[in-house]
């Protein structure tokens, strides 16, 4: 994943040199740009030259470099200078200038949660030391455990090191781009996990060069493909069933026991909260910080609809008024776009007319309205956000809280300037007294309450391998969701 987020960095990261011994066998499923059985040196390269951005080569050690990470141990690679040590385990992933601690009583572990984490943080350091002159990285190692969802130094005890038979049935992923491509990759790399996912995006332009440098499954080969389809068939290889879907989510007439939502409009979050499924998740970015929430419970804690007030939608009338005074060019733009004659889109400036063909120009002229604010993303926020909302999906399907130690919080913010600050932390996050589709006079409450009542035990079961004989912490006040 560090070598992912890394080839992704245009105008970051000149080059990367790649030092790995030779012949090491990849480990499970790791790289999905590259073929399955191909040693772990070549899988990287070819990894990245399927991204086709930042060149990656093979070196034999590390100088020259501006900056040397190593992942695991040192290997005998600091030569005297400073280095950052990269390390995951199990939930947890770490940075330091220090050797980090894993216990060596912890055994293995294949899941890929805290590594896609460290990742995550040592792509981010490289970033802030390119655009932020004078950035400092933590002196003292530092890292974040998403079973307890809190920053450590070292993983939590206890925490299961292995899955199986997580069923996710019932599961649907409603958007798959930055934050949703990342959790499909988080799932599709997490040994253990089975049933069927659906997933469901719109995005009419599928796959774009502009997508690529923060869609962690996808690379050039996929230009131009549906997200959904392409997201599936990069993961086609796990044991879960991906049912992938070129349609919003809500147009699918289902309501999943648990909807996990990564679209990046309100208006698209309300259209999901709508659907009223007894269990959600929510996941998102903004500039550098990811942030997760479970959705409820219903009434008192957030909704998908809370504190995000729906964008405003430019008029019918408006969007013909526009079309009109652009002219004949305008007229033939907005009739090759929606596929409709030219004297059939005249018709409809003139007199609006509803059915078929005017839902069409609608459609076409909404997507037209103008440019949307530019928006900052970077890869490793995205991947922040995908692995603490895969994480969250794992633990929800085996009826684990958010944090154990505190039943009530149910979101939780990562912000990479300053990782080791205080405010990236767990809380409880209260239904908006401002939200129309929480309230207690909303007409659908009733049934949310009784859905979420009745769901409580979506998919087929779950067990897990656990270092210890702790049984799972149950909720006292009912924010299991």
């Amino acid at each position: 994943m560090l070598i992912n987020l890394l080839a992704r960095a245009e105008g970051v990261i000149r080059s990367i040199r790649l030092v790995c011994p030779p012949d090491v066998p990849l480990a499970g499923r790791v790289v999905p740009l590259a073929p399955r059985d191909a040693p772990l040196g070549e899988a990287l390269l070819r990894g990245a030259l399927a991204i086709g951005a930042v060149p990656v080569s093979p070196a034999v050690d590390t100088a020259p470099a501006d900056t040397v990470l190593v992942v695991g141990t040192e290997h005998g690679l600091r030569q005297g200078r400073p280095v950052r040590l990269v390390a995951g385990y199990g939930w947890w992933g770490g940075v330091g200038g220090h050797p980090l601690a894993v216990p060596e009583t912890y055994g293995a572990s294949p899941l890929p949660f805290g590594p896609y984490l460290a990742a995550a943080l040592a792509a981010a350091e490289v970033f802030l030391t390119v655009r932020l002159p004078g950035y400092d990285a933590p002196s003292a190692p530092y890292g974040w455990d998403c079973w307890e969802q809190s920053m450590r130094s070292e993983p939590v005890p206890g925490a299961p090191a292995r899955l199986a038979d997580v069923d996710l049935s019932g599961t649907a992923l409603a958007g798959v781009g930055a934050v949703g491509s990342a959790w499909v990759h988080a799932l599709w790399a997490s040994p253990g996990l089975t049933g069927k996912v659906v997933l469901a995006d719109a995005d009419s332009k599928g796959i774009t060069l502009t997508n690529l440098n923060r869609c962690a499954p996808f690379g050039r080969c996929h230009l131009g493909l549906p997200k959904a389809e392409g997201a599936a068939q990069v993961a086609a290889d796990s044991e879960i069933v991906w049912d992938p879907h070129r349609a919003r989510f809500e147009h699918l007439g289902i309501t999943p026991r648990l909807l996990v939502s990564a679209v990046d409009t309100n208006r698209a979050r309300a259209e999901l909260q709508n659907r009223y499924a007894p269990r959600m998740l929510s996941a998102s970015t903004l500039d550098l910080r990811a942030e997760a929430l479970r959705v409820g419970p219903p009434g008192i804690g957030a909704c998908l609809r809370c504190y995000n007030p729906p964008e405003a939608v430019t008029g019918d009338d408006e969007l013909r008024a526009r079309t009109r005074a652009g002219g004949m060019a305008a007229v033939r733009a907005l009739a090759a776009e929606a596929g409709v004659a030219e004297a059939e889109v005249r018709r409809w400036l003139e007199r609006g007319d509803c059915g078929e063909v005017g839902t069409r120009l609608l459609h076409s002229l909404r997507r037209q309205a103008g440019p949307q604010p530019a928006r900052f993303a970077v890869g490793f926020t995205s991947v922040m956000a995908g692995t603490l909302l895969a994480a969250e999906t794992v633990k929800a399907c085996m009826q684990q809280l958010m944090r154990a130690a505190a039943p009530q919080h149910n979101n939780v913010t990562f912000q990479f300037l300053k990782p080791t600050a205080g405010i990236n932390a767990t809380g409880p996050l209260a239904r908006d007294p401002q939200c129309p589709a929480c309230a207690p006079t909303h007409p659908a409450m009733r049934s949310w309450q009784s859905r979420a009542a009745h769901g409580s035990a979506f998919g087929g079961g779950a067990r897990s391998d656990r270092r210890d004989t702790r049984q799972p912490t149950q909720a006292a006040d009912g924010f299991a969701f």
